[in-house]
């Protein structure tokens, strides 16, 4: 008997097809590593944020036009949380800590 609910999978690898590919894999940055939800959100969160959108304000507003389902305000949060109950990597939480405090002339 399977414990998993049904219709639920294993984290499925990331499959390449060639060589060419696995190049492609490896030239990408560090976060393709990272869970496929948090990947998606982060990198949702940093186009919110190139779209002059912030991180202050109700974690209830949306991601605007371009991304109306994304909530901005609810994803740092939940990141936070998890930092706290150490389920973060080093890697991870210097990417939130970069979220709140961008480099000079970033």
């Amino acid at each position: 008997m399977c414990a998993r609910p049904a219709g639920a999978h294993p984290r499925r690898p990331i499959r390449t097809r060639g060589a060419g590919a696995a190049v492609k894999l490896r030239a990408l940055d560090e976060l393709w590593r990272l869970e496929p939800d948090r990947n998606r959100s982060y990198r949702r969160l940093l186009a919110y944020l190139a779209a002059d959108g912030t991180l202050t304000g109700p974690a209830n507003r949306t991601g605007g036009e371009a991304d109306p389902a994304f909530r901005p305000g609810t994803w740092p949060r939940k990141q936070a949380g998890a930092r706290t109950d150490g389920k973060l990597t080093e890697q991870q939480s210097a990417l939130l800590d970069a979220l709140h405090n961008p480099a000079p002339g970033a």
